[in-house]
């Protein structure tokens, strides 16, 4: 410890400056790690609350989007299956609060019994009563509850008059100060109202299976909420004139339907056959699932998207990892003579790596403690940009990416504190290595020949490794050849870098030297001579450029082709739909079939085409399902397009039959052809579906369908609506439309506005990797501040006898921010290089095997101006340190002999 503090900790005291270097190298690094990671759990948690809310049953009956009857909660209940010990129907969605600014809230309804009054319920759930309501009705609720008398409560609640919430405090003090007491509380969905009146105040333990659905939470009784979202239609609608039928009869016509029946387990009882037994009594064993079933087809949407994060901040820290290696070769540098001291007086190799080793780990524990944080606001600040695409993806979307979890921590600190080690190892093992008396020289020996085999020989080996996991991808485990080897493949290439760096050197040394003044001619002399050191930099900022460059290709080629096909497609002048711009595509906001009538009836419209969307299960995983009322969008497109479009005859062969057009990435996903008979889930059974053609589009990366609306409607039972595309007359205004939806609380756009969102929200799916590319930036520029300073210590005795013999300070700045430039004009060469290749790999390979699109790869050459100019002149400002450093030089310390 006296040898560590007087050479490691006054050092680093002493040069505070380097130790901010590598400390800010490790912590930009640690933070990328961190903020891909934090957005994964939030996606990852949003996702399965809205795939699976409440997901703590042992096992549950569902059915995708077509739901599932009620009445088979009692069926499974007289069935006495062995091994069940309970069976809860569960209703969810998303509702919006009108009298409490629109917000959105999440409505979840269940049976009232022990599972939510009992003090110590498996939901984890305190219910505070309000006071308010029908206190007559709800005092033999209360008095069974206390009684134990759990059984009896469903029938009592049932007695109790009007449409009673419990609501969490949040709801309930906005609600009282907004509506007053005594005032019912509004519910709206589907564009319709429903008055409530919170009788409790629920509090959600940490731990609670309800606290991820977010502070704005309702809860009801499961037939009064499947009510609310699902009200029965009117007799008329469903018999005509034929008179009203017994009840009996109408839950047998149109059946009660619920989310999921969730099943409760008897301790010991053989989960696979209560499935098979369950699966029996309700007539399909494929709706029966465990918990973890329900999570793998939300856990299939989300894993690409993942996968991106991933790759990004894997990425940041490659640069990261070369960056702090570069730093700690700056201690080495400085601190030869003193290495060869304690070589000379007997310390051991092993006792010098062990000093620098401890000094990187000290060093990464700092800038792992910095970058959780800064981790946390990156992903914070890139969730806030995209809140209004995630509303509409999800249930709850309020997640908390500040929320780092302990796990996230302690990878993080095994990051930076394993990057900060490894990378002085490599250094501090060439330093022990090196003959006592040469390393107290103030000379530089370069690397030995058996450091440089073995150089060679890991490049090889990464490059070569990279690009057979890449050609063997299928036979490997998802991903692990396709991304995973491109990463490998990429650290490889970056290692090379020294090696680029000589042979580039070599090719342009003639042009140099004819063309360029004596400042330049140093610098590129200086440069080449020592590529082990310059490479490094040379590559990281290779790697900033090529992930810049990449990302912007990618993005651009998902851009072009959807908006261009958006433009060719949707004809429409306008459009009406509830909540968002976003939740317009989703069938989180619908809306009620009579808004198209309203709207055919107003002036100046031409004709009005109705879209439901769903999203059922098939083959796996969640596909999309586009209801479109077929004829009025082939009508009023042909209109409006006289040449036509290939897939409107094929759109016009739907309506009053069963079939379905398939997206061309369906088709290729999940090997479907023409002809073929698809099964997808229905409210009373499999759905089946026959394949009569393929068509191009981009509505989702699993695939979608398109089939005619009032066909969905009568397969499916479900007769809303999500948007209206409104067809309005040759120089019709369309005041009234707008009018209209600003009347009954819908939104109205234009097809300019929809493009323009749409190419803002594939800008803003990509926003975490700019992100996190900044942060390769700026770790590459701490990279080249770091090198110079190596160059100048190593130059030290050079730079002053330039100085001595009559070189101007001037010159001698000249000189170190030349070296920058070079670095700079390498370093971005190198980034295009590997860059350009790696957005067609991206492109054209993993992106088609993840989602089927064939897309063209588009060179963002605008963009790899601007990346590659950005690149240079973060070179040269990150040169001024050094320069400055190097003209402040004295020349006697400089030119002194050891």
């Amino acid at each position: 410890m006296t040898v560590y503090r007087l050479l490691a900790l006054r050092y680093a005291l002493h040069r505070w400056d380097r130790a901010a270097l590598v400390v800010a190298s490790i912590a930009l690094g640690v933070a990328a790690l961190v903020s891909a990671r934090a957005l994964n759990q939030c996606v990852e948690t949003a996702a399965r609350e809205t795939k699976s809310p409440l997901a703590v049953a042992d096992l549950s009956v569902s059915n995708g989007e077509a739901l599932v009857p009620h009445k088979l909660a009692e069926a499974i209940r007289r069935a006495a299956v062995p091994g069940v010990r309970a069976v809860s129907p569960i209703v969810y969605d998303r509702i919006t609060l009108p009298q409490l600014d629109d917000r959105v809230a999440v409505l979840v309804g269940v049976e009232i019994s022990a599972q939510l009054l009992q003090p110590d319920n498996a939901l984890k759930v305190t219910v505070k009563p309000t006071g308010e309501g029908p206190l007559l009705h709800l005092f033999p609720v209360w008095q069974a509850v206390q009684d134990g008398n759990f059984s009896a409560v469903p029938a009592l609640w049932d007695r109790v008059p009007g449409k009673l919430v419990m609501v969490t405090k949040p709801v309930y003090d906005a609600w009282r100060a907004t509506a007053g007491p005594g005032k019912p509380l509004v519910l709206k969905y589907a564009g319709r109202e429903t008055e409530c009146l919170p009788i409790g105040v629920l509090e959600f333990a940490a731990d609670s299976p309800l606290a991820s659905l977010g502070a704005n939470f309702v809860g009801m009784e499961v037939g009064q909420a499947a009510g609310v979202l699902r009200p029965q239609p009117p007799f008329a609608a469903v018999l005509g004139a034929a008179g009203v039928p017994a009840a009996a009869d109408w839950e047998r016509l149109v059946p009660t339907r619920v989310n999921r029946l969730d099943l409760f387990l008897e301790p010991g009882a053989d989960r696979d056959q209560v499935a098979a037994d369950v699966g029996r009594v309700v007539g399909n064993p494929g709706a029966v699932r465990t918990p973890d079933a329900q999570q793998r087809a939300t856990q299939e949407i989300i894993s690409g998207l993942q996968i991106g994060f991933l790759v990004c901040s894997a990425g940041a820290m490659i640069v990261g990892l070369f960056l702090v290696y570069n730093a700690m070769a700056v201690t080495v540098a400085e601190r030869r003579t003193d290495i060869g001291i304690l070589r000379a007086v007997g310390a051991t190799r092993l006792q010098v790596v062990l000093l620098f080793s401890a000094a990187g780990a000290i060093l990464g524990v700092a800038g792992a403690a910095l970058g959780i944080p800064l981790g946390a606001l990156m992903a914070d600040f890139a969730l806030t940009r995209v809140a209004g695409e995630m509303s509409a993806m999800f249930l709850n979307p309020d997640v908390d990416a500040t929320r780092v979890t302990p796990a996230t921590v302690a990878l993080a600190m095994l990051a930076g504190v394993g990057t900060a080690v490894f990378a002085a190892l490599v250094p501090a093992v060439q330093a022990a290595a090196d003959d006592p008396a040469d390393a107290a020289r103030r000379t530089v020996s370069g690397a030995k020949g058996g450091w440089r085999v073995l150089h060679r020989a890991t490049c090889a080996a990464l490059v070569g490794g990279g690009l057979t996991a890449v050609v063997f991808r299928h036979e490997l485990p998802a991903r692990v050849g396709s991304v995973g080897g491109m990463l490998v493949a990429l650290v490889g290439l970056l290692l090379a870098a020294p090696i680029v760096v000589g042979i580039l050197a070599a090719l342009v040394r003639p042009i140099v030297r004819a063309t360029c003044g004596v400042s330049v001619r140093l610098a590129f002399d200086n440069l080449t001579r020592a590529p082990g050191r310059t490479g490094v930099v040379v590559g990281a900022l290779g790697a900033g450029v090529a992930l810049m460059v990449q990302t912007a290709g990618v993005g651009r080629s998902n851009e072009e082709p959807v908006v261009e096909w958006i433009t060719s497609v949707v004809q429409a002048e306008h459009f009406v739909f509830s909540g968002n711009m976003t939740s317009a595509s989703s069938s989180n906001s619908p809306m009620a079939l009579g808004v198209a009538r309203d709207l055919k009836a107003l002036p100046g419209v031409d004709r009005v085409m109705t879209i439901r969307y769903a999203r059922p299960e098939y083959n796996g995983t969640v596909v999309y399902l586009i209801a479109v009322d077929c004829a009025e969008y082939a009508r009023g497109t042909r209109d409006r397009v006289p040449e036509g479009l290939p897939e409107l005859e094929k759109v016009l062969a739907l309506p009053g039959t069963d079939d379905a057009l398939v997206s061309d990435n369906f088709a290729l996903r999940h090997g479907v052809k023409v002809g073929d008979v698809i099964e997808l889930p229905g409210p009373r059974g499999p759905v089946h579906i026959r394949v009569v053609g393929t068509i191009r589009d981009y509505s989702w990366s699993r695939g979608s369908l398109i089939m005619d609306r009032a066909s969905y409607a009568r397969l499916f039972g479900d007769d809303l609506i999500d948007i209206c595309h409104v067809f309005l007359k040759p120089g019709a205004s369309a005041r009234p439309v707008e009018q209209y939806a600003a009347r009954y609380g819908l939104f109205a756009t234009d097809r300019e506005a929809l493009r323009q969102f749409l190419s803002e929200l594939i800008n803003r799916v990509y926003l975490l990797a700019y992100i996190q590319q900044v942060v390769v930036g700026l770790v590459a520029a701490l990279g080249v501040v770091t090198a110079l300073l190596i160059s100048v210590l190593q130059r030290k005795r050079e730079l002053g006898l330039l100085l001595a013999v009559g070189a101007t300070p001037a010159q001698v700045l000249r000189t170190v921010l030349a070296e920058a430039v070079l670095m700079g004009v390498f370093g971005t060469a190198l980034g295009l290089l590997i860059g350009l290749p790696m957005e067609w790999y991206v492109v054209r390979v993993v992106l088609t095997e993840e989602t089927g699109f064939v897309l063209d790869v588009v060179v963002p050459w605008r963009e790899a101006f601007l990346i590659a100019g950005g690149a240079l002149l973060t070179a040269t400002l990150a040169g001024l340190l050094p320069a400055w450093h190097a003209v402040r030089t004295r020349i006697p310390d400089a030119i002194q002999w050891e």
